[in-house]
């Protein structure tokens, strides 16, 4: 493949997956909104983005077992295409009760596209061009989220959430018949008459399992672990954060999603954060601890802030936070899969990663809004505050134990 083929790959993936983040937080973004619409509590509006992620999440799993026979060029079109067909369905005004079950199947289709784009990758670039699509889709999620909330936040003044659906809609349509058109184009022809038999062999190449030791074993209890608090926290904050402003200190539904961006902006920020401070610290654990040290130190501030009238803070420390826990994110589901590479599939591992990373996102929904409901937001922030503690004792003393035995 050229050069210029390569960089077209990594846009075309990049694109397919920041336009599923339209389609994937249409909902998400406008929870303020849709509450008040349909006049329903956060922790019923919250039933679909919970159904949404843990379909997602058992799918993340799933699909990275099975993506090695998928035909990408269709696979990955379709789930847009279907993604785009659910999304209009709510623009077009499907009652509130069925939304629950169309966002349940949003993300069983949504779960195909992340273990196949990276596995399209994997094939078809060499290892300059790899890294340069890790450190490209590393802002996906970020570009993503800040133009879903940018979106919703300007939807939001002429009050037309629905219009998040259509134009989510639309733009995974355009997406995915350009990836149709191109796909040819910028990929190995490994699809054709020609090279079914080096597809074959491809494929039984990758079914093919790596011995599996302990310590794949304990790093996918350890970091399972804490990829669902990593996710509890980074999502329950992009989701919860307008409605704290809005119900805490009486800011507009537009206002509050505008300055929820906040975190986006800042979560770009968190992969950089992270791959620096990992040349200097190279044991993972030990770059958890300190990052989710800082992060409770933030959340402690935000406890301690709560009730005065300063929420310019509050809000500065709740994006701080999201920078710090995307950059965690990227530790686990990127850093450490590939750093075992040597020791196990990285792909399966990724896959259970990020299948935990989406047990987190679900809790963070309706785990979160029946707190809040119950008890209030301190008491959410209370949690996430013990809930990093944890995760540092945690961080600091497997980074211990993991030092000791390679001093031996």
């Amino acid at each position: 493949m050229t050069k210029r083929q390569e960089k077209l790959l990594i846009a075309m993936c990049w694109l397919l997956y920041v336009s599923a983040y339209l389609g994937r937080y249409s909902y998400t973004t406008n929870i303020l909104p849709i509450s008040n619409f349909y006049n329903v509590e956060k922790d019923v509006v919250s039933l679909a983005t919970t159904f949404f992620f843990f379909a997602y999440g058992a799918g993340q799993i799933i699909n990275g077992l099975l993506c090695r026979f998928y035909k990408v060029k269709y696979v990955l079109s379709g789930a847009l295409i279907a993604s785009a067909v659910i999304n209009l369905l709510i623009f077009l005004g499907l009652p509130f009760e069925y939304i629950k079950y169309m966002w349940l199947l949003n993300g069983v289709v949504q779960s195909v596209l992340w273990s196949s784009l990276l596995m399209c990758l994997s094939k078809n670039l060499d290892e300059n061009y790899i890294k340069k699509a890790i450190i490209a889709m590393s802002t996906t999620a970020s570009v993503g989220t800040f133009l879903a909330y940018g979106l919703s936040a300007l939807l939001a003044v002429w009050g037309a959430f629905k219009f998040s659906f259509l134009v989510g809609a639309l733009v995974m349509i355009v997406s995915a018949v350009l990836w149709i058109i191109l796909y040819d184009g910028i990929t190995k022809p490994t699809q054709d008459n020609k090279s079914e038999q080096v597809e074959q062999v491809a494929q039984e190449k990758c079914v093919q399992k790596k011995k599996i030791d302990g310590t794949v074993v304990s790093t996918l209890i350890i970091f399972g672990v804490v990829a669902v608090i990593i996710n509890l926290m980074k999502d329950g904050l992009s989701t919860w954060v307008p409605n704290i402003l809005s119900e805490r200190y009486k800011v507009s539904d537009s206002l509050s999603i505008l300055l929820t961006l906040i975190l986006p902006v800042l979560a770009i920020f968190g992969t950089t954060f992270v791959v620096t401070l990992n040349k200097k610290i190279k044991e993972h654990a030990f770059l958890i601890a300190i990052v989710f040290g800082i992060a409770s130190v933030l959340i402690g501030a935000v406890i301690l802030l709560f009730k005065t009238p300063f929420w310019g803070i509050v809000l500065g420390a709740f994006g701080l936070v999201s920078l710090l826990m995307s950059g965690a994110n990227n530790v686990v589901t990127s850093m450490i899969p590939l750093g075992l590479r040597d020791k196990a599939n990285s792909g399966f591992i990724a896959g259970i990663l990020n299948g935990c990373c989406y047990v987190g996102s679900t809790l963070s929904q309706f785990g979160l809004a029946v707190i809040a409901t119950s008890h209030g937001w301190s008491v959410v922030f209370d949690l996430m505050f013990i809930c990093g503690l944890v995760i540092v004792a945690i961080g600091a003393i497997c980074g211990i134990i993991r030092g000791l035995k390679r001093s031996k």
